[in-house]
Parts: C-alpha cells; structure tokens; sequence
C-alpha cells in the first residue's frame, strides 16, 4: 500500500475535557502524559488494578483536552472504568463517538472525528495490513485475561519512569524479571486459511485472526512461550510457521 487510506467502524473515540483532565489519566493509564501532542498519538494501556487489559489506546491532546482512541465496542467500558476513579476531578468524561481511522503506507494510524477525502479502505484489506503489522484487536487476539507484555507492545505503551498508574504492579515486576509470561502475540504464515480460532494442538494458545495477502494466508494470535519464531504448528488444522 503506498498510500494513506481511510477506514471507519473499527475504532472509537472518548474525550476528557477539563483543568484536571491530563493530571487525572496520567494518574491512570500506562503512558506518560507529559509530553502529550494534540495530533501524534501516543500508545498506552488501561489496566485494572491487577494489571490486566482493560482497554489499549492512542492517545492525543493537550492540558484540558484528551482524547483516549481503543477499539470499537470498548469505549462504553473505558468510561465506565475512568469514571470509577473520578473523585473531585474537575473533568468530563464522554460518551464514546465513531472516529475515522486513517492508516498511513506503513500501517501505522491517524484518527479524525470527520471522514477525510481519502481512498476507502475495506475491512479486509485493513485487517491484512494489522495482522501484517502485529497490531491486535481487543476482544479478538486479546482480552481482559491478557497481561500486558503478552502483547509485545509495553516498550510503546508502557512508561516505566512516570508515576504510578493502575496496575502498575504487575508490569513493573514482570519487567524486572524481563518480561517473562506464558504466552506472546505472534504472527504466522499459514497454507491456507483456517477458520479462527484455530486452536494450536498440545495447548500451545490459537491464531485469532487470519487474512489473504498477496504473499499467503497470515494470522495472528497469542502462543505458549515454547513456540519460537521458525517453528512449524497446526492451528486448526492447518501448518504455520512462526514469524
């Protein structure tokens, strides 16, 4: 793909707005909040106390403006959880709204509130693109049982030199045991394409998402810790190799 394109639906938007509204999430989620540009999204987790997904973000603005971005279907669970912790924070929290993902040549993402005059990208050609990309959707490759470093995304999303934020617990001492879980995000190249989720026999985890390239049937999902880039599996049926 050698051009930016535009996609809507698989993405949603909630805005912070207020004097507090930085302070508040910086005290929250899993990024540094210091340094946040109104335009170059930051990625970020939203945990729970005991360290696990609750919502994966990129997130914009500035001092009395946030707008925190994650996967369709999971902004109305993403306010719920901040508007738990809004003890006399002077900040208001929004209803989720429907954002334009615009997904730059390298796969990367931008977001707009308005549809841009951009080429249409389908469903299935982004979805080649994220899987290609190593990029997971919440509720599909991971879940609220997920830990962050299963994600392979914590030196993105993670800051380990700000403050306290919820859940830090269990990253900070999974790090400092070098991130050492039992499962990690892989992508494989398949024979074909399987119907997901393709278990991986000796519960070794299951591809959650597969797609059509140009190259061949890839997918991606999260396996044991034994299964390294190069091996040979069977997801449901069908012979990977690990990316």
């Amino acid at each position: 793909m050698g051009e930016t394109r535009q996609i809507s639906g698989i993405h949603e938007l909630v805005a912070v707005e207020g004097r507090d509204a930085r302070s508040f999430l910086d005290g929250l989620v899993s990024q540094d909040l210091s340094t946040l540009h109104p335009t170059k999204p930051v990625r970020s987790f939203l945990l729970a106390p005991q360290g696990k997904l609750r919502a994966m973000l990129w997130i914009t603005g500035e001092e009395e403006r946030v707008d925190l971005v994650t996967d369709a279907g999971w902004g109305k669970k993403m306010a719920e959880d901040l508007a738990h912790y809004k003890i006399r924070v002077k900040a208001t929290i929004g209803e989720p709204v429907p954002v334009t993902t615009l997904v730059e040549a390298d796969g990367t993402y931008r977001f707009s509130t308005e549809a841009a005059h951009l080429p249409e990208l389908s469903f299935d050609e982004w979805n080649a693109i994220r899987i290609e990309a190593g990029e997971p959707v919440m509720g599909i490759d991971v879940d609220e049982a997920t830990i962050p470093q299963e994600t392979g995304l914590v030196e993105a999303a993670v800051s380990f030199s700000k403050g306290c934020f919820l859940g830090q617990e269990l990253v900070a001492r999974l790090d400092s045991r070098n991130g050492r879980v039992n499962r990690h995000l892989r992508r494989v190249r398949l024979d074909h394409l399987p119907a997901v989720p393709a278990p991986v026999a000796d519960d070794g985890g299951a591809i959650t998402s597969a797609a059509s390239t140009a190259e061949g049937a890839i997918g991606l999902g999260l396996l044991h810790r034994r299964i390294n880039p190069a091996d040979e599996i069977l997801a449901g049926g069908v012979r990977a190799v690990v990316l």
